[in-house]
């Protein structure tokens, strides 16, 4: 049923003309799309009536009677994704390429009208002022989806995934495996595995800058204090060396490499920026990089029964350093472990038990906690640095496949990926071809319980937040 709009114009009421059916619309010829004009009448007339997506009912939690509150999404999270109708579940919906087909129990939109709702979204799915959605915001989370080529870009204001990024060219899969954002919050580097090379994002705008050359699988980057230069691990498990490319970031070429342990894979920082540490999968050691000449100045074994060259008990993945730069925790993924280095001594001074096949950690902006991805057991372990107790394991039922870890920069929420590569969480929105797309899990620190899941892309690995 169509409705009338009534508008007030000083003491007199004049009634509009009803809204036209849409299917006498002819949306081919809509050079300028307004929304008001051209795409609100098709949600009054197929979607928010007859107790549906209106203000009262609110199927799903969405509400399709204005701009603003289609933004804000429904229970699922977003409807669609400015810029990219193919990936947003509005349209979807409306192609019956997930369930249930919408309108529901009702004749599909004319395939005109969902081309054209399509189209409005490519061009960004602005408002009648020619506005994109979530343009402004100070608070985000990035999320690298190595399975489609693809960084989402969420608002950690109102946990929903507002712009997808496309990194990587090359007709197959590049494979973004992890993302870092330099310390003057403008550019996001990403480290393509597949294609051998580093991409750059202007935080700003989230739009593509450059790329450079990063060798064999890289895995890990991060960028020194002063943006001026980017490390890249090269995380090739079946040579005989391994290397730590060094990039100069304004240019994006080569400028060095580091030899390391075999197939180094995470690496971070001390706290004032002057040593690295290198955690290297294939001969379980951590490597000291001094940054100021860009030489390895020790190499430290995990473990006394570490053999040289060529070790594969323990397997590191990542290490992390605590705020006062006085311990190293590093991830042990074969062992079910997090063992503690003492930056002074270089000696393990303790070794913490925690789920099967740590992954990525991060130490809580306070310093006071390491959280630790477990990707085989499905669990968060939280491990206080005071004494390396376990004071916590965080079970969920979205959690599969834990694989990175972030902090708000207050530190009450913990952003956890979950790749879902077996399928273990069932996704409101499945993926193309009926794929599992991965999640993020949002964890209130204070209580430890997951607050919010936000489906993503497939398989999420990197995971940073920005807030400007």
């Amino acid at each position: 049923m169509l409705v009338s709009v009534l508008a007030l114009c000083g003491c007199t009421h004049h009634i509009l003309p009803p809204e036209p059916p849409i299917e006498s619309v002819d949306y081919a010829g809509i050079k300028r799309i307004v929304y008001s004009q051209h795409v609100q009448p098709i949600f009054n007339q197929k979607c928010s009536s007859k107790a549906c997506h209106n203000s009262n009912d609110r199927a799903a939690g969405l509400e399709l009677t204005s701009w603003q509150a289609l933004m804000r999404g429904s229970d699922y999270g977003a409807v669609l994704v400015s810029g990219i109708a193919q990936r947003s579940h509005l349209i979807e919906h409306l192609n019956e390429e997930s369930k249930p087909r919408m309108p529901l129990g009702r004749d599909p939109l004319p395939p005109a009208v969902t081309a054209f709702l399509a189209r409005w979204i490519d061009e960004g799915a602005k408002n009648d002022a020619g506005e994109k959605p979530y343009v402004h915001l100070q608070k985000k989370i990035y999320v690298a989806n190595q399975g489609d080529d693809l960084i989402s870009v969420i608002s950690s204001e109102h946990h929903l995934v507002t712009r997808l990024l496309p990194v990587g060219d090359a007709p197959t899969l590049d494979v973004p495996h992890n993302i870092f954002v330099d310390k003057q919050k403008k550019f996001l580097y990403a480290a393509l595995t597949s294609a051998g090379e580093l991409w750059k994002f202007d935080l700003a705008a989230d739009s593509f800058v450059s790329k450079g050359v990063a060798g064999n699988s890289p895995a890990h980057v991060v960028v020194t204090s002063d943006g001026g230069k980017a490390y890249v691990t090269n995380w090739e498990v079946l040579n005989l060396r391994g290397v730590v490319q060094v990039l100069e970031t304004a240019t994006m070429r080569k400028v060095g490499e580091i030899e390391v342990g075999i197939a180094p894979h995470g690496l971070n920082f001390s706290r004032d920026g002057k040593l690295l540490y290198v955690a290297s999968y294939v001969s379980d050691t951590i490597s000291i990089l001094r940054v100021a000449d860009d030489q390895e100045i020790e190499r430290v074994p995990l473990a006394p029964d570490v053999v040289p060259i060529r070790s594969f008990k323990y397997q590191p993945v990542q290490v992390v350093v605590t705020p006062d730069d006085r311990f190293a925790y590093v991830t042990c993924s074969k062992t079910n472990e997090v063992r503690v280095l003492d930056t002074a001594s270089k000696e393990v001074s303790a070794v913490v038990t925690v789920g099967k096949e740590p992954f990525q950690l991060q130490v809580t902006p306070s310093g006071e906690y390491v959280f630790v991805a477990n990707r085989s057991s499905n669990n968060v372990s939280v491990i206080r640095v005071a004494d390396n107790q376990v004071v916590k394991t965080i079970e969920s039922a979205g959690f599969a496949n834990p694989h990175g870890v972030a902090f708000s920069a207050d530190g009450r929420y913990a952003y956890i990926t979950n790749e879902n590569v077996n399928g273990r969480y069932h996704a409101h929105h499945p993926g193309e071809q009926g794929g599992a797309p991965g999640n993020l899990q949002v964890i209130d620190t204070a209580t430890y319980q997951v607050v919010k899941t936000i489906e993503v892309e497939a398989s999420p690995t990197g995971v940073v937040c920005v807030e400007r």
